[in-house]
């Protein structure tokens, strides 16, 4: 049996006020992790052809491209010579925008005062919520969230979002919290020689729900942004959400391959063996372990004996 790989993906390197999802690694418990790594595995890089590895190792990813990639994670992977990609959506890169479910948030489940109900407007999910506690926001909140993974366009989602900015009667605005990087910050993120930049569509959708030319548009397009504003050829992504089936399909792999992707990451979890499909590459998600629980984890996934 040839070495295997275990591919992690993160998303944050950041302690937040909020964390609905679980993203964040705070940076201490980072830092463990990855020289727990450094120390134990041979570490190779996303984009690299592991067939020849002749031994068991590990590769670093993140997925969206949080600002706290560049301010926090980059320093702890360059101390430490650790490589990692980092899977960006370009849709956030403009600065004036969050990446869908923190503005989500933003609207719903920060402090503030929230009038007692909010009606959607919509011909076909039109909707009234109670929002006059942080349960009855919430429970909005999982409801929205579902319908614009799952149910809408982003264009549709977009015209949401600017109901809700005029029913809390802000004007939109961005979370420093849910900073993401912006041309500038992605270039120099670039920049350094343990970081790869990957492409991971325009306004994160599950593309499984999109038309086959609506996928192309997401995949093409970000990769396009990223090749102009990097300079360099941009062949590698990660699935937005990327459950095979649920949110990415044969007609995802077709839009990869002809938008000049040769290799895919989901979010799948298990092992990567030589001979596997490079666009259904399986990932592990990472969350805020400490080190002796983050060791146990990954001897887990490797299988190896207690």
């Amino acid at each position: 049996m040839g070495k295997k790989v275990l591919v992690l993906y993160y998303h944050r390197v950041y302690e937040p006020k909020y964390d609905l999802h679980l993203l964040s690694v705070m940076p201490r418990a980072f830092e463990q992790q990855m020289r727990y790594l450094r120390k134990n595995y041979n570490i190779l890089r996303f984009e690299e052809d592991w067939t020849d590895s002749d031994r068991d190792s590990v590769v670093i990813t993140f997925d969206d491209g949080y600002l706290d990639n560049f301010t926090y994670a980059l320093p702890i992977l360059e101390e430490l010579h650790v490589p990692a990609t980092v899977f960006v959506s370009t849709g956030t890169l403009s600065g004036d925008r969050e990446l869908w479910w923190d503005e989500l948030e933003t609207l719903l489940l920060t402090d503030g005062d929230y009038p007692e109900t909010f009606r959607l407007e919509d011909d076909i999910y039109n909707c009234e919520w109670r929002t006059d506690t942080y349960e009855f926001r919430l429970n909005c909140y999982r409801a929205l969230h579902y319908l614009m993974k799952d149910r809408v366009s982003s264009a549709k989602r977009n015209d949401w979002f600017d109901q809700m900015w005029i029913w809390r009667g802000k004007t939109r605005y961005v979370d420093p919290g849910h900073a993401t990087l912006i041309d500038t910050t992605c270039q120099e993120l670039a920049k350094s020689d343990y970081i790869t930049i990957g492409a991971h569509t325009i306004s994160h959708p599950s593309l499984a729900k999109l038309t086959f030319e609506e996928q192309r548009r997401e995949i093409r397009t970000s990769v396009d942004y990223l090749e102009n504003l990097l300079g360099r050829k941009m062949d590698i992504f990660s699935y937005p959400f990327g459950a095979e089936r649920a949110d990415f399909d044969e007609n995802t792999i077709a839009a990869c391959k002809d938008a000049g992707i040769r290799k895919a990451a989901s979010t799948n979890p298990g092992i990567w063996q030589k001979g596997m499909d490079e666009y259904k590459i399986p990932r592990n998600c990472m969350r805020n372990w400490g080190l002796f629980e983050f060791e146990a984890i990954i001897d887990e996934l490797f299988g190896k004996e207690k």
